[in-house]
């Protein structure tokens, strides 16, 4: 009889329990490996020495009651047809630092090398996409100086900031990793095209998404554990309130991480979220020299700071930083040009990216229900004739980062009372799209979060969201 590869039953379980599932790690504990998970029947769960209880217990109990390898077999083969090596926690090479979440992912999947992340010195580096002329240059010369000096330098391969702290490990000659919200396949955001061939030549591109998934709203707050979960520490060098560079933040907060944040302007929009992290206890950065300090002693055979410091003294910031974001096209979130507006040369050329391929995110009705419904685009503030809008609270919601599970998960919740995420894994949703969605609700505006994992949806029952067909 052929032996099955080992992996399957990995690709089966993460198939199964949808990404970031806690059932799923929970399952791994209780009976060894995903091998034995598949060959477990549900009347297994009925005793009480698994410790499963509740919506848990359901969700395992519908996990072991499906058998099909079918889509995991075809998920494995479009990895190889794609060139994707396929990590699970049993392999040496799964990184040893997410077998501590309580999410850990079940599968990875890596195009390019991925750099011996169990033993270098692995430091993550994002920033807002709406990145300023001054979140420009401390993003890349953070990612030289903690390439230059050793470090291997993660991130999100985002606009703005993670785009530029990416590009200036790879100025250095530095090895990256990019942890990406859709398939490792799966170029996101396009803009950033030559960023993905350029990591790829000095590091990996990773994803627990199988492949050619697409990017979704409720992917980027699940992947961003895992740029935090590879690293020893991760630095936010620009952040406004509603930056998901905040989510991997809280992230390496909760995986006990240290935060590195670089201080900026009061008063700037970008300086809110650095500002507040330090305040709250992060290690104030000004070089990559002040993160590298905190790790040269654990990590000998890699850091250097003879090496960071001869690098920096060679290294024109400004010249070299707006060069490269013109060389790499990295793009930002807002700007009227494709490489941000009024700087880097001040390119307004699209350079035969056809927008038509962008993804586009859907729209939305405000329903009010004293007035008929009124379409409004997401991200479009309404006219002040759409009478919808004067219920809408004093915190303005930002529509353009919803999705259509942030909305289900939104309208689920009653308003004014606080509710637990348990309580909203109804009507197909997962655990992980719940609080994926929770927190771009929360950045958006539209909830607020309190003692004791409650949250409370913020905006009036006269409002909800829905998709527009």
């Amino acid at each position: 009889m052929e032996k099955i590869d080992h992996r399957i039953y990995w690709i089966w379980l993460a198939g199964r329990a949808g990404q970031a599932s806690r059932t799923a790690v929970k399952l791994i504990n209780a009976f060894g490996n995903a091998k034995n998970v598949y060959d477990a029947s549900p009347e297994m769960l009925e005793g009480e020495e698994f410790g499963f209880v509740g919506k848990e217990k359901s969700q395992a109990i519908k996990i072991l009651s499906d058998k099909s390898l079918d889509l995991a077999y075809q998920t494995l083969e479009d990895a190889e047809r794609t060139s994707q090596h396929v990590i699970v926690p049993t392999d040496a090479d799964y990184p040893k630092s997410l077998l501590a979440l309580r999410d850990a992912p079940m599968v990875l999947y890596v195009i390019g090398e991925l750099p011996d992340v169990n033993r270098e010195l692995c430091v993550s580096v994002v920033g807002t996409r709406k990145m300023t002329d001054s979140g420009r240059r401390n993003a890349y010369a953070i990612g030289y100086g903690l390439a230059s000096g050793g470090a291997v330098v993660v991130s999100g391969m985002a606009l703005g900031g993670d785009g530029m702290a990416l590009c200036g490990a790879l100025s250095a000659g530095g090895r990256t990793v990019a942890v990406l919200g859709c398939g490792a396949d799966v170029i996101y955001p396009k803009d950033h095209t030559d960023l993905y061939h350029a990591i790829l030549k000095r590091g990996a591109v990773v994803s627990e998404y199988p492949p050619g998934t697409t990017p979704n709203g409720f992917h980027f707050p699940v992947r961003n554990r895992i740029i935090s979960g590879l690293s020893a520490g991760s630095v936010v060098t620009e952040a406004d309130s509603e930056s998901g560079a905040l989510i991997t933040a809280r992230h390496a907060l909760y995986q006990g991480r240290n935060v590195f944040a670089v201080p900026g302007e009061v008063g700037l929009p970008g300086s809110v979220g650095p500002n507040d992290l330090i305040k709250n206890g992060a290690f104030v950065v000004t070089s990559a020299e002040d993160v590298l300090a905190e790790y040269e002693f654990l990590y000998p055979h890699s850091v250097s700071m003879r090496s960071f410091r001869r690098a920096m003294r060679e290294l024109d910031v400004e010249t070299a930083s707006a060069e490269e974001m013109s060389k790499m096209r990295v793009s930002v979130k807002g700007g009227e040009s494709y490489y941000g507006s009024g700087t880097y040369g001040g390119r307004s050329e699209w350079h035969g990216v056809n927008t038509d391929d962008l993804p586009k995110p859907p729209a939305v009705k405000r329903k009010d229900k004293r007035n008929a419904e009124k379409p409004v685009a997401m991200g479009r503030k309404a006219e002040p004739d759409e009478t919808a809008a004067e219920s809408v609270p004093s915190a303005h919601i930002e529509l353009d980062l919803l999705d259509a599970v942030s909305v289900k998960v939104y309208n689920l919740m009653s308003p004014d009372v606080p509710m637990i995420p348990d309580e909203l894994v109804k009507d197909g949703l997962s655990v992980s799209q719940v609080l994926s969605s929770l927190s771009l609700l929360e950045l958006a505006g539209a909830v607020e979060s309190g003692a004791g994992g409650y949250f409370l949806r913020r905006s009036s029952d006269d409002i909800s969201f829905e998709i527009e067909e």
